[in-house]
């Protein structure tokens, strides 16, 4: 069992978020992550996407479980953002890696080690569908890169015609109509592209405990 650490980071204030719209509520904190000077050139900020082949991850302590048995959803994808740095040998908070989860029951920023270990228990226990893999992002090239015209959220019934799973923020989606979140960012099939890098279970764990920046900009 891993000790709960203290984090001298906070989540910016007054940050945007929707719910079921975690790619956007990211890509609004990253921003505002590069715009803080105690942040940027001093700390490797990521975005990580967590999916799999069939698109079924589990996920424990999510925020909009239905179930009080541990908080248990299974999701298609999630988007977390992730600090990792080492350039102050006498600070714990300065060294590994912080994970900021928007829709997480546990505290945001929290240590990797905890978040993995309340996150995903059991990983290697649960059949391969359900098991995850980390798309690593680096902040920029997420920045610059990622689009969305919303339409995964769209479906279509006989009875209610085309509508939204989850209601859109009010704002512009991101980089305008097009749409690139799922080919290049979620998807995560045996044709594995896009941006980042594609990390199994054990792969991310230990990306997680390294301090020095070494995923590049894509594949």
């Amino acid at each position: 069992m891993s000790h709960l650490r203290e984090s001298s980071h906070i989540l910016p204030e007054n940050n945007v978020y929707t719910s079921q719209y975690c790619e956007e509520n990211i890509y609004f904190l990253a921003q505002r992550m590069l715009a803080q000077p105690n942040i940027e050139g001093k700390w490797d900020i990521n975005i990580i996407f967590i999916s799999n082949p069939s698109r079924t991850v589990t996920y424990i302590n999510s925020r909009r479980a239905s179930s009080s048995i541990y908080n248990a959803v299974i999701w298609d994808y999630h988007v977390i953002l992730a600090l990792r740095g080492s350039f102050a040998a006498d600070r714990d908070d300065e060294r590994g890696t912080w994970v900021y989860d928007l829709d997480t029951r546990l505290p945001v920023p929290y240590h990797w080690e905890e978040y993995v270990e309340r996150t995903f228990p059991g990983h290697s226990d649960l059949p391969g569908q359900f098991q995850s893999l980390f798309r690593v992002v680096p902040c920029k090239v997420y920045l610059d890169s990622f689009a969305s015209d919303r339409s995964h959220m769209i479906i279509s019934d006989p009875s209610h015609g085309p509508h939204y799973l989850a209601a859109p923020p009010s704002y512009p989606s991101a980089q305008g109509v097009s749409h690139n979140l799922m080919s290049d960012f979620v998807h995560m099939g045996g044709d594995v592209s896009g941006f980042g890098t594609v990390l199994d279970f054990a792969s991310f764990k230990a990306w997680c405990s390294v301090s020095k920046p070494d995923v590049g900009g894509g594949m």
